[in-house]
């Protein structure tokens, strides 16, 4: 972004790059104009006036401004005529960032090239490219898998990428402190829609919402997961965002947060999101719950069976 363009519009279907891009325009706005500085919309929510108002609107800032949209494939064709106006007036050292999740209106795509912008998209990869990009994504995790083991992880959870990413995420948990897993070890740790439900119930408990927690473990202990295989999601996703609270309420910038806990920015963002919300005290007491937990089902507790352990610790974490 060395010399930058007055408008982007980027669109595409490939979520991890795109939300890669859009966390590399928040960290420039912030880099050069503090927190917050990036000015941001929701497309389904705010109309094409909305944003032209904004772009008409005189500040003091010193720096460049920037501005996001994010959603803007909700737009119709019919409403764009006052954001087409204000772009052809754009002033010098503003950057708006428009972004389609789906294929662009010509009309938009006009407009952006009129005012002298760029249009990048970003096309996921094919179903039978997602092996190969398995592969990628567990080499950031540490994790090394092989082709074969990238082919049989696709195989259990399917061709979504953020199922994949989720799974990823997961089976370099388990292999640690190995960093790599062949195809047959895969094949037995990749839980396909049960990992979902994990994850699920993982950031239901961030949440403290207990109703929910203790639905999806019944459903996952039902179908046969044991709650020491559960454990190590749950425990992962407190820890990263009991880290991410500390690290906000440390004063360092969102932008920042991903690099020192060396998150994807997908990881991140999501993250990011829970610990904004989350209570500090209640992520606390929910690992210290766990941390109960394990005591117990290594036999220095109460003597609890490990399902009803597992239902307490529950109810305790998300208290």
């Amino acid at each position: 972004m060395a010399s930058l363009k007055p408008v982007y519009l980027v669109c595409g279907d490939d979520d991890p790059k795109i939300d890669a891009w859009r966390a590399r325009v928040r960290r420039r706005a912030e880099d050069e104009n503090g927190p917050g500085a990036l000015e941001q919309f929701d497309g389904k929510v705010d109309k094409p006036e909305v944003v032209a108002a904004a772009l008409m609107t005189l500040t003091f800032a010193t720096g460049d401004r920037y501005l996001l949209v994010d959603g803007v494939e909700a737009w119709k064709a019919g409403e764009l005529e006052p954001l087409e106006a204000a772009l052809e007036g754009i002033t010098e050292g503003t950057v708006l960032v428009l972004v389609a999740r789906a294929k662009p209106l010509a009309r938009l795509v006009k407009a952006v090239e009129k005012a002298g912008g760029e249009q990048r998209e970003y096309t996921a990869p094919k179903p039978w490219q997602m092996p190969k990009w398995a592969m990628e994504r567990a080499a950031e995790e540490g994790l090394n898998i092989d082709s074969e083991a990238a082919k049989a992880l696709v195989a259990v959870v399917g061709t979504r990428q953020q199922r994949i990413a989720r799974e990823v995420e997961r089976l370099s948990t388990l292999a640690h402190p190995k960093t790599q897993l062949s195809a047959d070890q895969v094949r037995r740790l990749a839980s396909g829609e049960a990992t979902e439900q994990v994850y699920d119930l993982a950031d239901a408990l961030v949440a403290g919402d207990t109703a929910t927690s203790l639905r999806l473990a019944e459903r996952l202990t039902g179908a046969g997961d044991p709650p020491s295989k559960l454990s190590y999601a749950i425990v992962r996703r407190l820890r990263d965002v009991h880290r991410a609270t500390e690290l906000l309420d440390a004063g360092v910038p969102e932008s920042k947060v991903a690099g020192a806990m060396k998150m994807p920015p997908w990881a991140a963002k999501r993250t990011l999101a829970q610990a904004k919300k989350a209570d500090r005290d209640a992520l606390a007491r929910a690992l210290c719950a766990f941390a109960d937990l394990e005591i117990e089902l290594r036999g220095g507790g109460a003597g609890l069976d490990e399902d009803t352990a597992f239902s307490l610790t529950l109810t305790k974490a998300a208290a």
